[in-house]
């Protein structure tokens, strides 16, 4: 995946704490509402992760042609092997960390660490990554976004956290070339409900709100 790509669309999906078995038809739901770039998450917490992540963004890959599918919360280099062996075309974390940057541009993978302070933000930046995720950002966090950016323009810079249909327009004014949002799209509660067509609808809004 390009970054002119992620430009585009300016929207990520995340699917975070989804079953396996229940992942593909969350994501397809997702797809109906309009969302073609999907971020799944590795759970450290979890000792199957790295192959569960791995199997959902395998079939997501294998389901669409047009969507783009990379792994999130990648705290090592191991799950950044396993994401790209499943086919990951980019790879969020919430830390920066120089071996999984290296790694994942070897590899021809977008990178895209996360950092919060000016310092964090030039240092994943001069290490490689190709935009940085300014994290945590709460719902109100714009005016620190507009802050931070402001003498760092140069550097492309993606936003989660905060991110809802009705903070989208505010989140973007910032000058994000993406926001992402996962737990106001999808959540265990409602995929334990098969309720796919809530899942749709919000993943709508969403899209809806970056057009």
């Amino acid at each position: 995946m390009s970054l002119a790509l992620l430009q585009k669309h300016r929207f990520i999906g995340i699917m975070r704490h989804i079953p396996a078995d229940k992942a593909l038809r969350a994501a397809e739901a997702m797809y109906e509402g309009g969302i073609r770039i999907f971020e799944i998450t590795f759970d450290p917490s979890r000792a199957d992760t790295k192959e569960e992540t791995a199997a959902i963004i395998r079939a997501i890959k294998d389901r669409f042609s047009d969507v783009s599918v990379g792994a999130g919360t990648v705290l090592s280099v191991e799950f950044a092997k396993a994401a790209k062996e499943a086919g990951a075309q980019f790879i969020v974390a919430p830390n920066t960390d120089p071996a999984v940057i290296d790694y994942t541009k070897k590899n021809g993978m977008l990178s895209i660490p996360g950092a919060y302070t000016p310092t964090e933000i030039m240092n994943a930046y001069a290490l490689g990554a190709d935009a940085v995720k300014i994290f945590p950002i709460l719902p109100d966090g714009e005016a620190y976004l507009k802050n931070v950016i402001s003498p760092l323009s140069h550097i492309p810079f993606i936003v989660t956290g905060g991110i809802n249909p009705d903070t989208i327009e505010k989140f973007l004014a910032t000058g994000p070339v993406a926001v992402a949002a996962g737990a106001t799209i999808v959540t265990g509660d409602l995929v334990e409900r098969d309720d796919y067509e809530t899942i749709r609808e919000n993943a709508k809004k969403h899209v809806d709100a970056i057009s």
